[in-house]
């Protein structure tokens, strides 16, 4: 950590590189352990005992691999700046298993260029300008990869055009992306990739599918197909016959699929020629392995010249579904496609009904009338674990951004599959800017990203687990939930119950049951007897007008997560009084502002002892009960934002398990010392610990360490030098050169190396190499290092190069005031700024 040094006569700048920033907001983020920062800008760190090396976003012109280690097994080189990729580039990294280059404007490969790669596993050049030129790309390329099993190459100028020429030297490929052609053709010359299960190809130049492009596929052993983003394939609602049974003159063929048996999951995105249309391709797959059907955006766009065509486009009939329902499906996602009607009796037709686990028809109109068939038929399902209804698309991520830093493994869910059988890895720059921006309170903006084709399937859910029951004694004892829509209407009210499936496990219903004219006051009730729901784990109800619970609800003894966010909410205190497993209780924008004061929120959650997550988002609090967590030890999430809080509203030494405290967007002034000070010891107990404060009027805050009063005290008002301390004095906004400017007005530079410096600190090598190269002949003594004991052997050798030994200073304990002999050490070596 540096600071610079001064007497009152010399001007003195001092940074002390501590991991904290704070000026608007505070965060402290924990990375994994990186090797360093190399010379060259990488972040060298392990994951999984892989050493990965991450050189994205540098804007690099060329490829400088000098300071990586030889046994790196990963390399990231994502959004830069390459062009040309020359011949030996990666000679030296021979445990090279995933080399991803994707979005990285290269033009031109080199036939050498991955010399000394056999052992690549991974390949990603995706997302790039490379065309069939066999100048600038040479299908030789490959023939220096035996064990490549998944290549990206799609969203490029050209090169998939040329894939029968790469394919003698891809036998072991299994995952491949491409870029479709304009009349989408699959030659007969795949036949040659034996161990192909998984195709993704991006449609955006494709006008038209034939009977005959995927001859190529038929009778393969294919299992995962996708077909992304048809921008140019459209068809006129009024062209299109409903009444038929063929649409062969069509852009999308109806034989299209034949001979594709072994498929099992199939994706088409974005394909825009109407929903009725593209269930006709299905016709195929009845009686085959397809299990898991995943359509997004297919529904007609033109709505305004044809009118009638777009209506019954969004009306799902028998007679339209005779092909998909005639399949034993596992997993449906039909999302985002303008339906807003469902006929009775398809949901639950037979196929369904004994193979179904996962429905979803997020994004949908099904809102103003469409809601009532599916949510009334999912009790006749046998296997149905998950279920998503909701008016618009939203994800666990947009709803819940900070249920990122919950441990995974807190959510009992079998982990994503995924089509390229692999995981993005993250790289300790984008979890500090993902911070960052969660600090900033601002949310990420989805979009289809540059390896959107090596996305994930939905997530899976165990279907195995004990059905745990627990009968009430008397049946008002347990209580019902009743979902009222709208203000009381004059006729036509009514109550529509909702029986729950015995395997279901997930039961999503958002922004959906709001009230029309023509149904009046409706009413839902969900969970009639307590065995019904005795494994639901996860309950969304969300924007959906009026929840009202009465009594006590029993039998959800397998219930983790309940979110009833954005509802008029009407319980009672011990309404949730029997719920054994919750960990996860979302209270945001409750609609009825007086909620809170009528209902003791301590009440509400008192005899929740597995909680670790509360949410109270926008509700105009200002005041929390004293002790509030007293029966809830294992609380480690506590969101506060967009409330009226002025000051830190618990108390931290109440709350020894908690890892993260939003209060961004409220009313908070200044901290005061006491209250910085129970941050500081909270943050020494939990190491991982998060303060969000951003969107506040906060002007400056201070972090009260004990190395502040270590080392500034003696520094200050002992030795009475100036110091200028980077996390303390440099205003709100300061940047990184700012802080290199400081050191380098510095007369002389103190830096305190610490273990947390060193690993969680991402300027930690710079800040060093920049302390070493400042030593000249003018001021050879202007570098002095404070070293923890324990990290002796990991101060780098460059350092020591311009360090002499009496300006090293060890400390063994942290938490100590400076010994005599420290002070005296410390004193002589700054005595000529005195």
């Amino acid at each position: 950590m540096p600071r610079a040094l001064s007497s009152a006569k010399t001007k003195t700048e001092l940074a002390l590189a501590c991991f904290i920033v704070l000026s608007t907001q505070f965060s402290i983020v924990h990375m994994l352990p990186p090797h360093g920062l190399c010379s060259s800008g990488c972040f060298v760190y392990e994951v999984n005992f892989s050493v990965v090396a991450n050189c994205s976003n540098l804007n690099w012109t060329h490829v400088d691999l000098s300071c990586l280690p030889i046994h790196t097994e990963v390399l990231l080189l994502d959004n830069n700046n390459l062009t040309t990729l020359k011949n030996a580039t990666f000679q030296n990294l021979t445990s090279l298993k995933r080399l991803s280059l994707s979005g990285s404007n290269i033009r031109s490969i080199e036939t050498d260029t991955f010399l000394g790669l056999s052992q690549l596993e991974i390949l990603s050049l995706d997302s790039n300008q490379l065309s069939s030129d066999t100048k600038t790309f040479n299908p030789l390329i490959f023939k220096h990869f035996q064990n490549l099993k998944e290549l990206y190459i799609a969203n490029n100028e050209g090169i998939s055009l040329n894939l029968k020429y790469y394919f003698p030297n891809l036998q072991n490929i299994s995952t491949l992306s491409m870029d479709g052609s304009t009349n989408l053709s699959i030659e007969s010359n795949f036949s040659l990739l034996t161990h192909l299960t998984n195709l993704t190809i991006l449609c955006t130049n494709v006008m038209q599918v034939t009977n005959t492009s995927f001859q190529g596929l038929w009778n393969s052993s294919l299992k995962v197909l996708r077909l992304i983003n048809f921008e140019r394939l459209e068809i006129d609602p009024d062209s299109f016959d409903f009444n038929s049974t063929s649409s062969s003159s069509l852009q999308f063929d109806d034989e299209a699929f034949r001979n594709l048996n072994m498929i099992e999951v199939l994706e088409i995105s974005n394909c825009k020629i109407g929903n009725l249309n593209i269930v006709r391709i299905f016709q195929h797959f009845i009686n085959s392995l397809l299990h898991t059907v995943i359509l997004d955006t297919t529904h007609f766009t033109w709505h305004f010249n044809a009118p009638d065509s777009t209506f019954k486009d969004g009306v799902l009939k028998k007679s339209s579904l005779m092909y998909l329902t005639e399949i034993n499906l596992t997993q449906l996602s039909w999302v985002n496609s303008n339906i807003f009607a469902i006929a009775p009796g398809i949901m639950s037709s037979p196929h369904w009904r004994h193979s179904m686990n996962k429905l979803d028809l997020s994004g949908n109109n099904l809102g103003i009338l469409g809601w009532r068939e599916p949510l009334m038929e999912i009790s006749r399902f046998e296997k149905l674990e998950e279920v998503i209804l909701s008016s618009s698309y939203v994800s666990d991520t947009d709803i819940y951004p900070t249920l990122k830093y919950m441990n995974v493994k807190d959510m009992s869910r079998i982990p994503d599959i995924y089509f390229a059988n692999h995981s993005k890895i993250t790289s300790p720059s984008n979890n500090l800017k993902f911070n960052t921006t969660l600090l900033n309170g601002k949310n990420e903006i989805k979009k289809y990203p540059h390896n959107m084709y090596k996305t994930s399937l939905p997530n899976t859910y165990l279907t195995n687990q004990k059905i745990i029951t627990s009968e009430p004694s008397h049946y008002a004892d347990h209580g019902h939930l009743s979902f009222k829509v709208n203000p009381p209407f004059p006729t036509n009210s009514g109550t529509w119950t909702v029986r729950m499936p015995l395997a279901l496990r997930i039961l999503r219903v958002i922004n959906l049951l709001q009230g029309d004219t023509n149904f009046g006051n409706q009413s839902v009730k969900f969970i009639q007897t307590s065995d019904e729901a005795a494994n639901l784990t996860h309950f969304y109800y969300i924007g959906n007008d009026i929840l009202r619970g009465t009594g006590h609800i029993r039998g959800l003894t397998s219930l983790q997560l309940f979110d009833v966010s954005q509802n008029t909410l009407y319980v009672e205190d011990h309404f949730f009084d029997h719920l054994p497993s919750l960990r996860y209780l979302i209270l945001k924008s409750i609609k009825n502002e007086d909620f809170f004061q009528q209902r003791s929120l301590k009440r509400l959650v008192q005899n929740l002892p597995e909680l670790r997550y509360l949410d109270v988002t926008d509700n105009n609090l200002n005041f929390l009960p004293p002790n509030l967590f007293a029966r809830n030890p294992r609380i480690s999430h506590l969101i506060l934002s967009k409330n009226r809080f002025f000051s830190i509203p618990i108390t931290m030494s109440q709350v020894p398990n908690l890892r993260f405290l939003d209060l961004c967007g409220n009313s908070l002034i200044y901290l005061d010392n006491k209250e910085m000070s129970s941050v500081s010891q909270h943050r020494d107990a939990v190491p991982d610990f998060q303060l969000a404060l951003a969107e506040n009027s906060l002007t400056y805050l201070t972090l009260i360490r004990d190395t502040n009063y270590t080392f500034d005290s003696y520094l200050e008002e002992d030795l009475k030098v100036s110091t200028f301390v980077h996390h303390r004095d440099l205003g709100p906004g300061y940047t990184d050169q700012q802080m290199f400017e400081a050191m380098r007005e510095s007369w002389r530079i103190l830096l305190i190396i610490t273990k947390h410096f060193l690993n969680n600190y991402d300027l930690s090598d710079i800040i060093m190499k920049f302390a070493s190269h400042s030593v000249t002949l003018a001021n050879q003594g202007r570098v002095v290092a404070l070293i923890q004991q324990s990290q002796l052997h990991n101060i780098p050798g460059y350092l020591y190069d311009v360090l002499e030994d009496s300006r090293i200073i060890v400390l063994s304990d942290l938490t100590s005031y400076l010994d005599y002999v420290q002070r005296q050490a410390m004193k002589e070596c700054l005595r000529d700024i005195q």
